[in-house]
């Protein structure tokens, strides 16, 4: 037997349905029989030993949105709770006592102008069997909600939803968790590719300021030279460009110093004198 989460709509949740204004109670609603709408059967057992999970449970205005928590629901969908939850005739039934709030009054009032094509609906994680043929028990209530279904014209007085009504708003919910899936992967992806790019980026410019590094060190140029803005230069230009650069620069490091006095021929030190003329001589070149 496996696990599984059921959604589950009673098609005549509110024959016996009466409603006590005083005491804001609405009374003898069904939340689940033995036949289910979807295909499968609960058994008598899994229908009486659930009734305690029922006891208190939150009533809620529509299912929770998607990606939204089941359990993590807004007051402000808040209906009512079930009170007296019980197993009779076949039917696991309760009441509905219903709360001062929006989605209570909405709820009354769709009770009162019987309201087309609204009822019940409840989400459980039931064990079935491993046909998938009987409800064997369920674990836990997840939420108990007033839903409606646009496909049916059937009202709180006359519920009675075919199972070709019960079967489109199947197909259309899955469409709705399909696309809202896709769109969810889609900016998964989106934002994958963005870092992915940015990371890229990156690398690019480790790898430009490697070779720049390399065409320098094979250059052999004094570091005096290699001022800033020469430096900027070099890292925005092409590489044929970097190359007529890095010649230019060569070229006039070699006319200063056969312009430079020979005062210490044997020397390799550049005296202070020189490097003034240098940085002079390329600051007239830029």
């Amino acid at each position: 037997m496996s696990t599984t989460q059921l959604t589950e709509r009673v098609a005549d949740w509110n024959q016996q349905l009466q409603v006590e204004e005083g005491s804001r109670l609405v009374k003898n609603i069904a939340l689940t029989g033995l036949a289910s709408r979807n295909g499968y059967e609960y058994t008598s057992e899994a229908l009486s030993a659930a009734v305690p999970l029922y006891n208190g449970k939150p009533v809620f205005l529509d299912h929770a949105q998607a990606g939204q928590r089941p359990t993590s629901r807004s007051t402000r969908d808040l209906v009512g709770s079930i009170i007296n939850p019980r197993f009779e005739d076949g039917r696991l039934r309760g009441d509905i006592r219903v709360v001062d709030t929006s989605s209570g009054r909405t709820f009354l009032a769709l009770v009162e102008a019987e309201t087309p094509g609204v009822g019940m609906s409840h989400v459980v994680l039931a064990e079935r069997s491993t046909d998938g043929r009987k409800v064997h028990r369920i674990e836990e209530v997840i939420s108990v909600d007033v839903v409606v279904n646009p496909a049916t014209t059937s009202t709180f007085q006359e519920s009675s939803i075919s199972p070709v009504d019960e079967q489109s708003s199947q197909v259309e919910h899955d469409e709705v968790g399909t696309i809202q899936h896709l769109q969810s992967e889609l900016t998964r992806i989106t934002t994958e590719r963005d870092q992915l790019r940015q990371q890229l980026q990156s690398l690019h410019g480790e790898q430009r300021a490697r070779e720049l590094d390399r065409l320098l060190q094979e250059a052999g140029l004094p570091e005096i030279a290699l001022d800033s803005d020469f430096r900027e230069r070099l890292a925005q230009a092409s590489l044929p460009a970097r190359q007529a650069l890095i010649q230019e620069r060569q070229q006039l490091v070699r006319r200063l110093t056969a312009l430079a006095p020979r005062s210490h021929p044997r020397s390799s030190v550049v005296t202070g004198t020189d490097k003034a003329q240098l940085i002079s001589a390329i600051k007239h070149r830029r």
